[in-house]
């Protein structure tokens, strides 16, 4: 009896603490401070509309940004052209295999060994050629205060568990330019032929073809997503440094309006969270502020318009345009 007596006022002790450790859980997770992210920028006012129309602007961003990209992406055009000879051979080499031309495969393919190794050695950026760009546009009208609102109702979602709404919120938070960028993998052409070779020599020639084909259908896709604000503040300055260059008895008031638009754009980028926090949206911001003051001071600006179009290019192109292999 006593024994059952024990085990009774253990269970009980045991119930108790079971109870008292899940009040305690139960207060820590009422206590637990909801994620709440910090509403920058979330009183600056949308500037008057500029001279610019939406027309001209989505044509200089997309201008922009192909030639961005052809800059990011150039090389020796005659290693290029080498490369993609390089290729057409390896194709040769398959064609041979299918007509049992063995010895002719087997020679041709230790000539593209060399000659991969030769002009890999040579330009090692060939390790990816781009055969291939296309772009997607992912625009989100909405001034910053909506985005916070947004911003809200995501992280309400995600303290309530709605996981997947949260999910739908933020994937409409997103005001970019996606650069998709084809490439073909050079960098793994000499270890597949040397692995064909190397099947030749054994008589698997079905093998040696299929890894052929295969090497030269991998392709690798890079996104480089870049923000439409930051390009369209990029767009802005431009046209201010146009405008004061002009004969036009407005162009200050012309220049300091597209200055605004630009540094609104860059809060919103900022709000978005397009490199949040970064030091250089302040630097922008202040030298936005520093050629404002010159203007209406009627001070020398053309040097404050270069060091800032540098500025911003500088920025755009480290955080944004994301290089292949990096």
């Amino acid at each position: 009896m006593m024994k059952k007596l024990v085990s009774i006022v253990l269970m009980l002790a045991l119930l108790a603490g079971c109870q008292q450790t899940n009040e305690s859980t139960d207060k820590t997770e009422k206590s637990k401070p909801k994620m709440r992210t910090e509403q920058i920028h979330k009183g600056a006012k949308k500037p008057a509309k500029s001279a610019m129309t939406d027309k001209q602007m989505q044509e200089n961003v997309a201008a922009n940004v192909q030639g961005e990209v052809k800059q990011q992406q150039k090389a020796d055009t005659a290693n290029i052209k080498q490369a993609l000879e390089i290729l057409a051979e390896t194709q040769k080499a398959v064609d041979l295999i299918a007509k049992d031309k063995d010895k002719e495969a087997e020679d041709l393919l230790a000539k593209i060994v060399g000659q991969l190794e030769v002009l890999m050695a040579k330009d090692p950026k060939l390790a990816l050629i781009p055969v291939d760009v296309n772009y997607e546009t992912r625009d989100l009208i909405a001034d910053i205060p909506a985005v916070y609102a947004a911003v809200e109702s995501a992280q309400k979602a995600m303290d309530d568990g709605y996981y997947q709404q949260a999910r739908q919120i933020l994937n409409d938070l997103a005001s970019e330019i996606v650069v998709k960028t084809t490439y073909l993998p050079l960098a793994t052409y000499p270890d597949a032929i040397k692995l064909a070779v190397n099947l030749m020599s054994q008589g698997k020639k079905d093998e040696a073809s299929a890894v052929l084909v295969n090497a030269l259908n991998t392709l690798l896709v890079v996104d480089s997503n870049i923000p439409l604000p930051v390009l369209r503040a990029e767009e802005y300055i431009k046209a201010a440094a146009v405008a004061m260059e002009s004969k036009d008895k407005d162009k200050e008031k012309t220049a300091v309006n597209y200055l605004e638009n630009a540094d609104y754009q860059l809060k919103l980028a900022e709000a978005l969270g397009y490199g949040k926090r970064d030091k250089e949206y302040k630097e922008l911001a202040d030298a936005i502020d520093v050629l404002k003051k010159a203007i209406e001071n009627k001070e020398e600006t053309q040097g404050k318009f270069n060091d800032l179009k540098a500025k911003i290019a500088a920025f755009k192109e480290r955080l944004f345009f994301k290089k292949a292999g990096k």
